[in-house]
């Protein structure tokens, strides 16, 4: 088989496709198994059969319940995300639109402008793989309108892990994702577009985790040449240079930060001599991971101050 060039040896693919089939045949089911109890109920109920109508009612409030908690997913009503994983890059289906699309048409139509170019550049400029090698993507079994992107196209990347079941696990015969949290990731590609992944990828972390550290490996030197360079780099809320850090208009010079980590939620500048601590939320910071190892380089390259 065929792998798009550029991109390595593939790794895994995450396929939502499956998880939305699935979905889709719940939802059917639980709509025609209330479709059918409703009559009943209400039959049983005029016939004099309460004892009959009450538990019908019951299970027909129940699958409604379920019916509506399945309609409620987005996964349900968009179409399911592939992602193929390569040492080099990712292959993401449907590609995501060109940075800025505009909705068009009348108001509230909901059209999306998307522009795709008559003839792609070479792999990894983020442009639409179908128009540039149809024959790979019919070997791949991917669609006309997937996109690629080499490691060196991403950016930044923002994670953010929500605990909905209160960081247990789902209710008995509940739905929810491993581990009860819900993982997102959103990654940033150097023309502007954006990626998505979230919990209706099976094993999103597992793919997330993997673009956030090539990102960083990446990201992390990019960052460290410009501060010693003399630059400001600017990373989510927080400013760092040979100084210290920034944020908010309060400063830690470098002699005074303690630490600098992500827990809790929460990437914080811990600091020394009573001086108050910079924090700001994980799950809307991007780049968290490159800023706590950017800090952390430049202290042990400073030394003791």
């Amino acid at each position: 088989m065929a792998d798009p060039p550029g991109l390595g040896e593939p790794v895994r693919t995450f396929d939502a496709r499956p998880a939305r089939c699935r979905a889709l045949t719940w939802l059917i089911a639980l709509a025609a198994a209330v479709v059918a109890l409703v009559p009943a109920a209400v039959a049983a109920f005029l016939s004099g059969r309460a004892w009959l109508g009450a538990p019908l009612t019951v299970i027909a409030m129940g699958c409604a319940a379920a019916a509506g908690w399945i309609a409620g997913r987005g996964i349900v009503w968009r179409r399911a995300p592939v992602v193929h994983l390569f040492t080099g890059g990712l292959v993401v289906s449907p590609a995501p639109g060109p940075a800025g699309a505009k909705r068009a048409g009348r108001k509230g139509s909901g059209a999306l402008t998307r522009t795709r170019p008559a003839v792609a550049g070479p792999p990894g400029d983020g442009d639409t793989w179908g128009d540039a090698a149809p024959e790979a993507l019919a070997a791949t079994g991917l669609d006309g309108d997937a996109g690629v992107f080499m490691w060196d196209d991403l950016v930044s990347v923002t994670v953010s892990g929500v605990r909905p079941w209160g960081g247990a696990a789902p209710p008995s015969g509940g739905a929810g994702p491993a581990n009860g949290t819900r993982w997102r990731f959103t990654v940033v590609s150097s023309d502007g577009r954006v990626l998505r992944f979230g919990d209706e990828l099976p094993g999103v972390r597992t793919l997330g985790e993997t673009v956030a550290a090539e990102v960083t490996r990446r990201a992390l030197p990019r960052h460290l040449a410009a501060v010693k360079s003399g630059e400001a780099v600017r990373l989510g809320p927080f400013t760092v240079d040979l100084d210290g850090v920034e944020k908010d208009g309060q400063r830690v010079p470098w002699q005074a930060v303690r630490e600098v980590g992500i827990g809790d939620g929460l990437v914080t500048v811990c600091s020394y001599g009573g001086r108050p601590d910079l924090a700001a939320v994980a799950g809307h910071m991007p780049d968290a991971l490159p800023f706590t190892l950017l800090c952390s380089e430049i202290k042990e390259m400073l030394g003791p101050i």
